[in-house]
């Protein structure tokens, strides 16, 4: 127990694995500031520039200016709004609130992806998002969703654009953690890509059991599918723990084996 005496924030607090991570955390002693679009310490839409800033601003009075951990949970969401919530909200929360993490004597911070990174990136739309070009990142946002709308549908076109999203977030934590501002002041940053989990923003394709049967049949570790989220926010507690001392710039998939399966011996 820490006796209230470490304050994290974690976004997208109001259900699923978000929920379940504050409940925990608050169980564990933390004192936690949650953020979404209902039922949140901070109500704020962090698809849009002036949540995020909205974001920054409330946690900062909230928490009277000092951070010791962040889980940048908040994601899925509609397609035309998936890069911006997926990548530049997520990026917005661990760059905006770094300030206040520097003031920890142990800070952590941990993002949530997908095993959707999975998927194969273009190449444009990732570069764009990692140079922060919000704006020339949504004009090809819009072309990699035309074009997988003619090949494959809506659901082709929303999962082409979150999962180039969550690959250049992975890719943003890769190039970031190990740097002056990040691990050269002591702040440990992961990213956890999750499998599938049971929670409400997963329940319209668990439901169906045709898709069901299929990404059961990807995941090879017998009992593991679909995922708690009281299992993902076992591991993100552990990561922005005191605990955690050494796991950083980590892409770390809690996917049942998903990601081992799909890739075998790539590293």
């Amino acid at each position: 127990m820490f006796r209230k005496s470490r304050i994290a924030v974690v976004t997208g607090s109001a259900s699923g694995i978000g929920a379940a991570t504050a409940k925990l955390l608050a169980d564990r002693g933390y004192r936690v500031i949650g953020v979404d679009l209902r039922k949140a310490d901070v109500i704020a839409d962090l698809a849009t520039p002036d949540g995020r800033q909205k974001m920054v601003e409330q946690v900062t009075r909230l928490s009277r200016g000092k951070l010791d951990a962040i889980v940048a949970n908040a994601g899925g969401g509609p397609a035309e709004t998936s890069v911006q919530l997926n990548y530049f909200g997520a990026v917005a929360t661990l760059e905006g609130l770094r300030p206040l993490l520097a003031k920890s004597k142990t800070p952590r911070a941990v993002a949530v992806s997908s095993i959707a990174s999975l998927r194969p990136p273009q190449a444009a739309l990732v570069e764009a998002c990692l140079k922060g070009d919000e704006a020339a990142a949504l004009i090809i946002a819009r072309q990699v969703w035309d074009e997988a709308n003619a090949g494959g549908g809506a659901v082709e076109g929303g999962l082409a654009l979150y999962g180039n999203a969550k690959y250049a977030l992975n890719r943003w934590c890769r190039t970031h953690a190990a740097t002056t501002e990040w691990a050269g002041a002591g702040i440990l940053v992961n990213m956890v890509p999750l499998g599938f989990y049971d929670t409400p923003a997963a329940a319209y394709i668990l439901q169906n059991k045709e898709a069901r049967a299929a990404m059961g049949a990807g995941v090879p570790l017998t009992g593991s599918f679909p995922g708690r989220p009281e299992e993902a926010a076992k591991l993100l507690a552990f990561l922005i723990s005191p605990d955690n001392t050494q796991l950083t710039g980590q892409i770390l998939y809690a996917d049942g084996g998903y990601e081992a399966k799909a890739r075998g011996e790539f590293l």
